[in-house]
């Protein structure tokens, strides 16, 4: 599923429940219905409900069991609606603005972007840089101030990676780190990066780490005017990484930083793909496994 829908064309696709499952059925069984208990290929909704009955076997199967919209209440059409809005929208999508735009309850579209936002998460932990790549420590957060001292508790220190594609950006990770030592940011590198890659980082000690995990570290003080002229891509980043959590949402409290992190850098890593974003945002939501409002709260 890769397709650029304009707000016309989303219009036409998804008007009723029907469609929505339609859309689901096609990525979750992209071949055609297999039933999970005879194998045959034969089947049928069941008077507009997300259920499929076996022509042979008689066997339901649901097509929204083991996505996000697992047991959901709300109808997939607001569901569909809401990705798209998100999917749409470079800046994020804040739950105050899309509960007024859809005369919904505040709580029930926080949960369903948080439910969104964490199938995109699943996807960005599977982003693996290599090349060239530039490297960085960053606070998110608001820093303290005379006035509001205990406003330094709500800064969250961070790694930014860039990969680093001549005069432009490739894709970008940022995970949160409890602290800038060799153990944290090694169990970091060690996922987020391949091995033996070229790093450009400043002169913190603790990033001597990579060299001693086999990369080609050029490491050096970087700081003001010449950090933004070697370190261009990763300083640009988080710069924007910043403007959006501001700018939106105004600020996120630690314990839902790295989700919303992970919602930009999905975003990053896609803008290339246009209007075909929300078909990627949907595929991802379809695939993703079921969110509890416990989860999303924890």
């Amino acid at each position: 599923m890769n397709q650029k829908l304009t707000l016309l064309e989303f219009q036409k696709r998804f008007q009723s429940e029907a469609d929505c499952h339609q859309a689901l059925l096609e990525v979750r069984w992209p071949g055609g219905f297999i039933c999970p208990k005879c194998e045959h290929d034969c089947g049928y909704f069941l008077n507009n409900r997300p259920v499929i009955q076996c022509a042979v076997c008689r066997h339901q199967a649901s097509v929204t069991a083991g996505t996000i919209f697992h047991k959901t209440r709300i109808p997939l059409t607001i569901w569909f609606w809401i990705i798209y809005l998100v999917a749409q929208d470079k800046g994020g999508a804040s739950a105050s603005r899309l509960a007024k735009q859809l005369d919904m309850h505040y709580d029930t579209v926080w949960n369903i972007l948080h439910k969104i936002r964490e199938a995109m998460s699943k996807r960005e932990e599977k982003t693996v840089l290599d090349g060239l790549l530039e490297v960085d420590q960053a606070f998110f957060g608001r820093a303290a101030t005379a006035k509001k001292p205990n406003k330094a508790n709500n800064q969250s220190m961070a790694l930014v990676m860039v990969e680093r594609l001549g005069k432009r950006a490739g894709r970008m990770a940022i995970s949160v780190i409890s602290s800038a030592s060799r153990d944290s940011l090694k169990a970091i590198l060690s996922k987020k990066i391949l091995p033996e890659q070229r790093i450009r980082s400043d002169g913190y000690s603790a990033n001597y780490v990579m060299r001693s995990m086999g990369h080609d570290l050029d490491a050096k003080k970087r700081s003001g005017e010449r950090g933004s002229r070697e370190l261009p891509w990763v300083h640009i980043s988080i710069s924007l990484a910043k403007r959006f959590l501001l700018g939106t949402y105004h600020g996120v409290s630690k314990k839902y930083l790295q989700r919303y992190l992970q919602e930009f850098c999905y975003r990053f890593n896609r803008r290339a793909a246009g209007n075909a974003i929300f078909s990627r945002l949907l595929h991802a939501c379809i695939l993703a496994n079921p969110v509890t409002y416990a989860d999303v709260s924890r």
